[in-house]
């Protein structure tokens, strides 16, 4: 890799030496100084359209330019505070704030928005606006999920960029030209991406808004807690947003080794289960409301002793610690039961080195083989779009149906028969593309959602690997499918047959099997499903558990709760505990640390639960900037 450049600029007085190429308001922040920005985001490619990143750069022309599309040279000298820079800034903001409206008050944005905080820190003490402001239909729905409230609008263009530049999508544009310019929907058809609602994070003022949050809260009304999505096995990092015990917001929470800030649909508006007042709350039997024990004892009756006429469904979002305390009662006094998990692939558990999700960044060509990424795992997708058109990687996709990575003119998609992938897989090892000089080579394979011979394609995939020199990724689809399938969980079973089931979470695909003749569920919500069943446990959501979850790549990340698992219902770790003292096996686990300890001992893939980090402080919120001097 070659050496790169280093040059210095001065900025404000401050000295810092940075990589050729950065640019100014990337160099300032290095120094703790801020030029304020809409337009630029630095996930998305500079445009310098809003011209809010004003300073005096010399030596050059005795103009204010913009910090955001210019690179620093060696020797430059910025200055953010100059009387040319301050009063350029203020005059901008004027601008964007002829037609904004004043309802602060009533924005989703109010304490958390730049334009707040940029009025205050750059902008004119008093308004000189004295005219009609533009009003416009309020707000315009652009889906189901997302508001726009044009007039709070600053044409930024953060949206239609990141639509263009990374999700590949066409859905928003703008309309009409000039002092007319709108943001808009195609044709004006709601939006259907996978990923529209990163344009909420994305948007710097209140225009773009969630509708489920709309007029929900304030920020400064809110606790927050980092956590990690449970909808797919990226494990993308999130923030779950907590009020008065309601889960009320979910948003990103940018790790560049897994997601870059972004997050599907899915993971940020499938929360409202969580607040639904029907929730399970109290243990049933037969119907009837019972205590724990009571519920706890029946089900140890119910399925002790049953071999393999036990069947057991297990959740897609099993933690690792849940998956451990289960693995004790399958090596116990459940040994024999047939165990299958909810929305799990048919991939065997991986070896050797594997590919990490970081890694597709720097890859030549990119084989995609057996899944189709956008709706498996959808920010897997957006990182293989990211190296096809910023980085020029070759993409390469075996599946028998159109996928939206067909959007890119230079794909090359190999439309194999079902079944017959591994096939295919074998043909690529003469293919021009993976013999040309230049970077790394990544296979990503999944299953063909049960299609494919999971086995056969992994053979096929592995054996390309070993003759071009590439690294694996499999693509697994449940949320910790791949920490249960390292604690031997995961199962595959068929449950046909079984005369007792323990569903957890969700019922299983194909149904109860009719020969069963007692039922235990354990899930959070009533559901058709549980009409018949002898016991019903209830269970915490994803938003109040704590544990981990291993991602597809093998990294293990921590889960808090944010919202408190009140009485009576019970953490999971702790109904385990209790279940296995009714089947016989004491497990005295006083909570979930000595678990992690013991299962970090046991299981080297699970060694980073032996250390589980601090939680993180949550900050005071502020609600404005200070004022200008």
């Amino acid at each position: 890799m070659p050496d790169v450049k280093m040059v210095n600029v001065t900025i404000d007085g401050h000295v810092v030496t940075v990589p050729d190429g950065t640019l100014v308001v990337e160099a300032a922040k290095l120094v703790g100084i801020e030029i304020p920005v809409f337009c630029y985001h630095h996930k998305l490619d500079p445009v310098g359209a809003c011209r809010m990143c004003l300073v005096e750069i010399s030596p050059g022309p005795p103009v204010a330019q913009a910090g955001c599309i210019r690179p620093v040279a060696d020797g430059m000298v910025v200055k953010t505070q100059s009387a040319m820079a301050v009063q350029a800034r203020a005059d901008i903001l004027e601008f964007e704030l002829v037609n904004h409206p004043l309802d602060c008050p009533v924005c989703d944005k109010g304490g958390e928005c730049p334009l707040q905080d940029f009025t205050f820190r750059h902008g004119y003490p008093t308004s000189r606006i004295d005219g009609p402001r533009l009003h416009f239909q309020k707000p315009i729905p652009l889906s189901p999920n997302i508001a726009l409230d044009r007039e709070r609008c600053v044409l930024c263009y953060r949206c239609t960029r990141y639509y263009d530049e990374v999700a590949w999508e066409q859905e928003l544009t703008v309309a009409e030209r000039g002092v007319h310019s709108v943001i808009a929907s195609q044709f004006d058809q709601p939006l259907t991406s996978n990923f529209s609602g990163n344009i909420i994070d994305l948007c710097p003022v209140g225009a773009l808004t969630s509708r489920l949050w709309r007029f929900e809260s304030r920020p400064w009304d809110l606790h927050h807690t980092p956590s990690v999505c449970s909808k797919c096995a990226v494990g993308c990092n999130v923030t779950l947003w907590q009020r008065r015990g309601q889960l009320v917001r979910v948003t990103s929470r940018e790790n560049d080794d897994i997601d870059e800030g972004w997050i599907c649909d899915r993971g940020r508006f499938d929360y409202t289960d969580v607040n639904d007042p029907a929730r399970l709350r109290v243990p049933a039997v037969h119907g009837s409301k019972t205590t724990w024990a009571v519920a706890l004892n029946t089900v140890a009756d119910g399925i002790k002793g049953k071999g393999s006429k036990l069947g057991i469904s297990l959740p897609q979002d099993l933690t690792n610690e849940e998956a451990f305390l289960f693995r004790r009662l399958l090596d116990g006094p459940l040994r024999g039961a047939k165990v299958k998990m909810h929305g799990r692939t048919a991939l065997p558990a991986p070896s050797g080195e594997q590919l990490m999700i970081k890694d597709i960044d720097d890859a030549r060509v990119i084989i995609i083989v057996a899944s189709d990424t956008e709706n498996d795992v959808p920010i897997v997708n957006l990182r293989v779009k990211k190296a096809v058109s910023k980085r020029g990687a070759k993409l390469i996709v075996i599946h028998p149906d159109a996928v939206d990575l067909d959007r890119h003119r230079e794909t090359v998609h190999i439309r194999n028969q079902p079944g017959e992938a591994a096939a295919e897989v074998r043909k690529l090892a003469d293919h021009e593309l993976l013999h040309e000089p230049g970077g790394p080579v990544a296979i990503l394979y999944g299953d063909g959602r049960g299609s494919e011979d999971a086995a056969g394609l992994v053979a096929a995939c592995t054996e390309l690997a070993a003759k071009v020199g590439a690294k694996l990724m499999p693509l697994y689809r449940g949320t910790n499918e791949r920490g249960s399938l390292e604690l031997g969980v995961a199962g595959w079973d068929s449950l046909d047959g079984v005369e007792a089931l323990l569903s957890w979470g969700p019922p299983p695909t194909a149904g109860v099997p009719a020969s069963v003749k007692f039922h235990a569920v354990w899930d959070h919500l009533p559901r058709p499903e549980h009409q018949n069943a002898s016991v019903v446990l209830p269970a915490t959501s994803f938003a109040e558990r704590q544990g981990s979850y291993t991602n597809l790549e093998g990294r293990v990340q921590f889960l808090r709760p944010a919202v408190d698992a009140e009485a009576p219902l019970k953490e999971s770790w702790d109904v385990l505990c209790e279940l296995a003292a009714a089947l016989g096996l004491p497990l005295d686990y006083v909570g979930i640390f000595p678990i992690q300890r013991e299962a970090a001992k046991a299981f080297p893939a699970l060694a980073a639960l032996a250390q589980p980090p601090s939680p993180e402080p949550e900050p005071v919120p502020v609600l404005m900037g200070p004022a200008r001097p």
